[in-house]
């Protein structure tokens, strides 16, 4: 076993140096230079090296080129991403500066209760301060009566403490009339104070029923959007080939970590729940305009249909064939109408289809109306929804009497069964 081991190694070595040889030779370059000749030999691990440093390089290269690539596309998304929060910044500030424009006026007029309180405090001071004074006035002046024994002098000193006791009258009116301004402020700033706490209960309240009316707006929306895609998915046409993919579903998330505070914390939510309603409202508008657009009536008020969309047995030639549109059967002549607001493209003789009238209503899709007795439009004539456009006849490649309804959408022919089965509950004015 080793000796079968031993000779194993040796193949596989002597394998390596034959390919080595094979693939990296010996080489030798040679410099003629004033008739003198030199010679440069280049051994085989120095080309195995070269190679490595070459596939080194380029492989560093390669990434290097896909990291600053991808570097762009990531401060792009940044950048967008940016630009969606300062907007978002500039509406909630707006929002901001009205609340602050509000609690300035109820402040200013705190403040001003506030300093008509102080004046009334410093006046009864004065009054205290009056009032003592005259007291002391009032126990000099009865001093001196005690030290006063002339008699001619009492009818003065008598008549001087009635005009004592009148002061005193009139400065404790005063001091009432003082008192009362004083309550009547501390009422009125008690009332402020909860008139404020009543206005904060109410602005409380409103931000709450504002962020609940939007979230029924948008549950609203959604369930909107979605009758509206249900209705549209049963013609068979894709979505996303219609009016492409809806915000709505991105799910990505991210970006650096940015404690809010309680006070701005439902300004956030409204601004959320706007987004949020703005996007479905979108995409409400854009299933309406689809809705308008899309032939989901039928071209006849009274049919039959006599030939169906699909492989069938051509009525003339009974071979198998495929039928790309319906055949309604109906009296003769009768009115042929839009099934979709559109412009006409075609109006006139159309090979096998006899008189043709062709309507394109946006987004790829397009009707025909063939085998017609008369046409009533022109080429280029702009026709409202159930606009009659001729008169249903037997014209071109046909057996009898009847209308060829074909529908296409970005040059496919579709079924207009599903189209109109999609719309028989749908309401249009």
């Amino acid at each position: 076993m080793r000796g079968e081991t031993e000779e194993k190694s040796k193949t596989l070595g002597q394998r390596l140096a034959g390919f080595r040889k094979r693939v990296f030779p010996h080489r030798e370059l040679t410099f003629r230079t004033d008739g003198r000749i030199r010679f440069f030999r280049i051994s085989s691990a120095v080309q195995i090296s070269l190679v490595v440093l070459l596939m080194a390089a380029g492989g560093w290269a390669a990434f290097a080129s896909a990291s600053y690539v991808l570097n762009i596309e990531i401060i792009k998304t940044k950048d967008g991403e940016i630009l969606n929060a300062r907007m978002a910044y500039r509406s909630l500030l707006s929002e901001v500066s009205d609340y602050q424009k509000k609690f300035a006026v109820l402040t200013g007029e705190l403040e001003k209760n506030h300093g008509l309180m102080l004046n009334l405090v410093e006046r009864n001071s004065d009054l205290k301060q009056s009032l003592k004074t005259t007291a002391n006035r009032l126990v000099s002046s009865k001093v001196q009566i005690r030290e006063i024994a002339v008699k001619s002098e009492i009818g003065t000193l008598n008549k001087r403490n009635f005009k004592l006791k009148g002061n005193l009258t009139s400065i404790a009116t005063n001091l009432e009339d003082v008192l009362l301004e004083r309550n009547t402020a501390r009422k009125e700033g008690a009332r402020l104070a909860k008139q404020v706490v009543k206005l904060q209960g109410k602005l409380v309240d409103l931000r709450n029923s504002e962020v609940e009316i939007l979230a029924r707006l948008a549950e609203r929306a959604r369930e909107n959007n979605g009758e509206m895609t249900a209705i549209l998915a049963k013609t068979g046409l894709r979505m996303s080939a219609l009016m492409g993919k809806s915000k709505l579903g991105a799910s990505g998330q991210g970006g650096p970590f940015i404690a809010t505070s309680p006070a701005r914390e439902p300004a956030l939510v409204i601004a959320a729940a706007l987004t949020e309603l703005d996007a479905r409202l979108t995409r409400w508008e854009d299933l309406k305009h689809l809705m308008r657009i899309m032939p989901l009536a039928s071209p006849l008020d009274y049919f039959s249909i006599s030939s169906r969309y699909g492989k069938r047995r051509d009525p003339i030639s009974r071979k198998w064939a495929m039928h790309y549109g319906l055949d309604f059967g109906s009296f003769f002549r009768a009115p042929v109408y839009a099934t979709a607001p559109g412009v006409v493209t075609y109006a006139g003789r159309k090979g096998k289809y006899g008189k043709l009238v062709e309507i394109t209503h946006g987004k790829g899709l397009k009707t025909r109306y063939g085998h017609l007795h008369k046409i009533l439009v022109k080429r280029g004539q702009k026709v409202d929804y159930r606009k009659k456009i001729g008169l249903l006849g037997n014209t071109g490649r046909s057996t009898g009497a009847h209308l060829h309804y074909e529908v296409h959408h970005k040059g496919r022919p579709r079924n207009p069964w599903k189209f109109i089965r999609a719309g028989k509950d749908v309401y249009k004015g």
